[in-house]
């Protein structure tokens, strides 16, 4: 008891002032007012025994962030409570959660377990971003209210390792940052069963054993996601279940390649590691929607979601197939979860740059994004255009020059929309963190 006294009062103290989560939530209310999180929270459980599974990973998380976490059996003296209803609430489904942070506080609430797992996701995307590499003696979290649930049941990553398969140890890893983002399809293939040796061949010097696609599958059934090997057409959904190919349902399963194929480069080629021909940026992976405006109803009810596909062919390592997922697959969650209606562009791709913080601070490797500046003209008369200049990475500064010169860190800064005579040539330079990140883009004003 002496120990934990210490261990509590170590470390800083943190307060969270803006909620970043994704993928968006269905509603979400923030509050001026504040809960303080000790770091040895009192943990309680209603209709919720303290073996399941879903007890286990959030008492072993908490611990990973540097807490130091005790269950109790009165939920009105808990720090935070993990609630299944008693009757079904149908708006939250099998999936949807309620987290609720009070001034006594904080409260997650689910129908089912994948639901308290999910609440439970969203909480630690409110914690800082660095939580589980600072020990916090407490962390102030605004009070706020987030009712939420998923628009697909299909939301899926699909990874073909006949190009470089990939490690056990980063398989687990990769379906830890989709549960994160509330991913739940993991689609594997590119190998074949071999029945002599019990194995998964990838190739003749790399292949998985039985145990160890069992073991996977055990791992990422608890964190939610349906492993499946040997992936079917994109043209179905297929409900695998275990080690072979299960039943096909007849529902769509959205994945396409102009938006959702991770092979392709993310940014200038000429700043990436090789991929395949074509660029799909961030803002790229998220312009897409599952069901187009105009889809008629019949196909709209067919639709069980969608996945982003990634062929190995050009990826050498590990590492790598996280920086081609990663900070992509996030568009790709927050299509397949949110609510059209709550898709705002800007508003994720600031969301993205505190989650690029999350992300290192969990060993993820992940790109940058595209610096390409974003032109736009809009004439004000028959010789003047206003012109608007942003990229896909905020914070990024454009250094521009209007007299044919090169720009430098010397040059004019971009600040806002500019009026520019038709007819002038201007040269921009993206410059981010204090580096120079792409190419010279060249315009000439019409």
């Amino acid at each position: 008891m002496l120990a934990l006294l210490l261990l509590s009062g170590c470390g800083r103290k943190a307060t969270v002032h803006h909620l970043s989560v994704v993928p968006e939530p269905v509603f979400l209310v923030e509050k001026e007012s504040f809960f303080t999180l000790p770091s040895n929270p009192k943990v309680s459980m209603v209709n919720l025994g303290q073996n399941s599974a879903t007890v286990k990973y959030i008492m072993r998380s908490l611990r990973h962030s540097h807490m130091h976490p005790r269950l109790v059996a009165v939920s009105r003296e808990s720090d935070i409570e993990l609630q299944l209803y008693d009757t079904l609430n149908s708006e939250l489904g099998d999936e949807g959660y309620l987290l609720e942070v009070r001034g006594n506080g904080i409260r997650l609430s689910a129908n089912t377990e994948i639901g308290l797992f999910y609440a439970y996701q969203t909480l630690l995307q409110i914690l800082p971003v660095d939580v589980t590499r600072v020990p916090y003696s407490s962390i102030a979290l605004p009070e706020c209210t987030i009712l939420d649930y998923p628009r697909f049941p299909w939301r899926g990553v699909h990874v073909n390792l006949s190009g470089h398969p990939m490690s056990v140890k980063s398989i687990r890893k990769l379906t830890d940052v989709m549960a994160h983002y509330k991913m739940n399809r993991l689609c594997i293939d590119g190998g074949v069963w071999n029945e002599d040796t019990s194995c998964w061949m990838i190739d003749s010097s790399f292949s998985y054993r039985r145990e160890e696609m069992e073991e996977l599958l055990s791992y990422a059934a608890t964190m939610g996601v349906t492993l499946v090997w040997d992936s079917l057409p994109m043209a179905c959904a297929s409900l695998h279940e275990g080690l072979d190919s299960a039943r096909v349902g007849w529902e769509v399963v959205m994945s396409p390649s102009e938006y959702w194929d991770f092979d392709r480069y993310q940014a200038d080629s000429r700043y990436q590691p090789q991929a395949s021909e074509g660029v799909v940026t961030l803002g790229r992976a998220y312009e897409f929607d599952p069901v187009p405006l105009g889809t008629n109803t019949h196909l709209a009810s067919m639709i069980a979601g969608g996945q982003c596909r990634l062929l190995t062919d050009c990826v050498d390592s590990d590492p790598q197939v996280e920086y081609m997922l990663l900070p992509r697959m996030l568009a790709v969650s927050e299509c397949l979860w949110s609510p059209r209606d709550q898709k705002d562009w800007n508003r994720f791709r600031r969301k993205t740059e505190v989650q690029k913080d999350r992300l290192e601070s969990m060993g993820f490797r992940y790109c940058e994004g595209s610096f390409t500046p974003l032109f736009s003209a809009r004439r004000v008369d028959d010789h003047t255009m206003n012109i608007t200049i942003s990229t896909e990475v905020p914070n990024t500064y454009i250094f521009y020059t209007t007299d044919l010169s090169t720009p430098t860190r010397q040059s004019n800064i971009y600040l806002g929309p500019v009026n520019l005579s038709r007819g002038t040539h201007i040269k921009l330079l993206p410059v981010y963190k204090g580096e120079v990140r792409d190419s010279v883009y060249e315009f000439v004003i019409k």
